[in-house]
This record gives structure tokens, sequence and C-alpha cells, in this order.
């Protein structure tokens, strides 16, 4: 078929301007005295480790940063690897109106007795909380 129309020109430079390369994840290392871990903990009643508590747990909580295309690399302080990988994101940096993530929004890549690494593949900046059990 040839392309003969304004038209159908048009239609082809926007089927090839949708069909652009996505750019690649950075990649955001934290690492277990990092700053942004201070609040983390291992709790071993329930034999599980969080990245920070619960939003609701009053003032000063700070989750992770969890940037647009972003692959988190996170050294967890649960010393084997987890049998569950839970992320929770909220729009504010002390987990308030949380919810817990899904899909393109928390990839799961990696997980071993010292590191996991997940991806927010979205074009949106949240705050993050792991939970590893």
């Amino acid at each position: 078929m040839a392309i003969s129309t304004p038209w159908q020109w048009l239609l082809v430079v926007l089927y090839l301007i949708g069909c652009q390369t996505v750019p690649p994840l950075q990649t955001l290392r934290i690492g277990r005295g990092s700053p942004e871990l201070a609040q983390a903990r291992f709790d071993p009643e329930s034999n599980s480790w969080e990245s920070a508590p619960w939003g609701t747990q009053g003032g000063g909580v700070k989750w992770l940063p969890y940037p647009a295309r972003t692959e988190l690399e996170i050294e967890h302080g649960l010393d084997r690897l987890p049998a569950s990988v839970l992320v929770y994101i909220s729009f504010r940096e002390d987990g308030t109106s949380c919810a817990l993530a899904a899909g393109d929004l928390a990839i799961f890549l990696h997980a071993d007795e010292k590191t996991i690494r997940i991806a927010n593949a979205t074009n949106q900046s949240y705050f993050a909380r792991i939970v590893l059990r």
C-alpha cells in the first residue's frame, strides 16, 4: 500500500512519534546505614523487616524517596532471602494516605539475603515503605 494522501502521511508521523524508545531506569542505591533507612527496623516477633513505620504512627516518619523511572536497590536487615516483598506508596513523605503498590509501580527485580531491587517504571514520583517477610 502506497502512502498517497496528506492524512496517511500524518498518521505515519504520529505512529512514529508514539514509538519512541523509553529512557532507561536510573538506579538509586540505599545502603543499610544510610539516612534514608534511619527508621528501618527488624521485628523478631514477626520475623520481618520494614524500611519505615506506618505514617499513622505520629510525626517524624519518613518513607523512602521513590522517584519516577527509578530502580531502588535497598540493602535490608533481614539477613535472609525474603519470602515476600511488599511495597506501599504514598504521595506524602510521612506515608499518610498510602496504598499497596502493584504493576509498574513496584516491579520486582531481585532479592537475596542482603538486598532487594524494585522499580518504579511510571512517570510519577512517590514515597515508599518496603516490608520484607
